[in-house]
């Protein structure tokens, strides 16, 4: 159990938070490529899109506290208990999506046809929603270094990889594009090639952090201001005069991630949920299968576009959040179900 954690369902609650709001994430986006630059409308999807830029720097908090918490540091079990899983993750849900695109099409449902989809998707072409298994699957790799140094490392060392992360993986590119002396500061660093901390690690080792100790009540509230002013800062990102949209809108920009850092925080210490038993094991059932969830909601996004319905068919306040529920309330049952099969329901999910 993590240190200080008396509310253990915290981490579902998030979960299914996360996962919602990684489902109007992508509907905004879908609908900032469908309307014109600067109108109305893109305006309300770039506001939404802002909003919950945050979800995949948070998804890879939730991955890292659950595999570095509950896992083990061996390199067998790394490999064949969580990256190999997640590689046959991605291939069997990219040929589905494959597959079902073809049906979609017009065309014929045929083995031939199913094992190609099966080795298109082993060789990267898979759908586009599907991208966060692949920086997953790196991470597994090197989880039996990262496992062996959370469980051994003091906590002033994991806040010094932590610092090292979130400069260089964080910082730099903002600081790369500055004015002088910042961007001279940015182009000694990078000559260092302090590879070990970029990518996702921070936001990996971040999450069990924020789940293992209990931080003190000054840290949690500067993280809260911090969150707020990342978030306001995304929004308002189009406008911003000094950085562009695209670079304030990386996933792993500082702001994104003191955002989705502060959601961490918000959800363990203040919104949590009942300590009654059942309504924490609910809720807990919910999270498990909340990434399933993200997984088969695409399904439904295809059969609508077939139907000639997408994120325009109504008013852009509207849709996003509305067809994220839909989507994510539609999507429970089927994940429930496919997690049901025996032997590898867990692992689809």
């Amino acid at each position: 159990m993590a240190k200080g954690d008396r509310n253990l369902g915290w981490p579902g609650f998030f979960r299914v938070f996360t996962v919602l709001c990684a489902l109007m994430l992508l509907l905004a986006q879908e609908g900032q490529g469908l309307t014109a630059a600067g109108s109305g409308g893109w305006q309300v999807f770039s506001v939404y899109e802002g909003l919950t830029c945050w979800a995949f720097p948070a998804l890879f908090m939730l991955w890292g506290m659950s595999a570095l918490e509950e896992g083990r540091p061996l390199v067998s079990a790394s490999l064949l208990g969580l990256a190999l899983p997640a590689f046959c993750l991605l291939v069997i849900w990219g040929a589905v999506y494959a597959v079902v695109s073809h049906l979609l099409g017009g065309g014929a449902l045929s083995l031939s046809g199913v094992w190609t989809a099966l080795v298109s998707a082993a060789r990267g072409n898979t759908y586009f929603h599907l991208w966060p298994l692949y920086p997953l699957i790196g991470l597994y790799l090197v989880h039996p270094v990262l496992h062996r140094f959370t469980s051994s490392a003091s906590r002033g060392e994991v806040r010094y990889f932590l610092a090292l992360c979130f400069l260089f993986s964080s910082l730099l590119p903002l600081l790369s594009v500055s004015s002088a002396p910042l961007h001279t500061i940015a182009a000694q660093l990078e000559r260092l090639g302090v590879h070990l901390v970029l990518g996702w690690t921070g936001c990996y080792v971040g999450g069990w952090y924020l789940r293992h100790y209990t931080i003190s009540r000054a840290a949690e509230y500067l993280l809260y201001i911090l969150g707020v002013l990342g978030l306001v800062l995304t929004v308002m990102s189009p406008t911003f005069p000094v950085y562009s949209p695209a670079l304030l809108r990386q996933y792993t920009a500082p702001n994104v991630v003191l955002t989705a850092a502060a959601f961490c925080a918000l959800f363990r210490y203040v919104l949590g949920i009942s300590e009654e038993r059942s309504r924490r094991r609910a809720v807990n059932e919910i999270g498990a299968y909340a990434f399933g969830i993200y997984l088969f909601h695409q399904l439904w996004a295809l059969a609508l576009r077939w139907f000639g319905v997408t994120a325009l068919s109504f008013s852009p306040v509207l849709s996003v959040p509305l067809f994220a529920l839909l989507f994510f309330l539609l999507s429970l049952p089927f994940a429930w179900l496919i997690c049901l099969i025996p032997g590898i329901g867990r692992r689809l999910t």
